[in-house]
């Protein structure tokens, strides 16, 4: 076996009829994987938790439209329903939550990159907002967050 792959090699031939199925297998199984991870959509949700620094605080519907007010005092979140559409900019360290067509957002925040407000709308995963320690995590569809 040796002696023929150096003969094969001396006549600049690398692969033998074997070792290309190998490889041609390895890429169609790569390909695969890959549509299949990034393909498959996750289900949306029914409702979503309100995460303040790795404790759930709350548990809320995301078929009823509403918005709700996320603070932070003392190390501590606490979230409160406001009325929807009234506009809140004296409110400190936290973040205005805003469900809506069945999906969710952090609408307003007061953190320095905001980031947060930049995710858009989901109805499926998980919106983070690091400087304020929220999590918000939707649950009740088909396929959750590895989390």
């Amino acid at each position: 076996m040796r002696e023929q792959k150096l003969a094969m090699i001396r006549e600049c031939r690398y692969f033998a009829k074997g070792d290309i199925v190998v490889f041609a297998a390895c890429i169609l199984l790569v390909v695969i994987f890959t549509l299949l991870a990034f393909g498959a959509r996750e289900e949306a949700g029914s409702s979503f938790e309100v995460i303040s620094y790795g404790e759930t605080i709350a548990t809320l519907p995301l078929d009823e439209d509403a918005e709700y007010l996320y603070t932070v005092q003392n190390g501590k979140g606490s979230i409160v329903r406001v009325m929807v559409g009234e506009y809140y900019e004296n409110f400190e360290n936290g973040n205005l939550i805003r469900v809506e067509g069945g999906k969710v957002c952090v609408a307003e925040a007061d953190c320095p990159d905001r980031t947060c407000v930049l995710m858009g709308q989901a109805d499926s995963g998980e919106l983070i907002c690091m400087p304020h320690g929220l999590t918000i995590k939707i649950t009740g569809g088909g396929l959750g967050s590895d989390v």
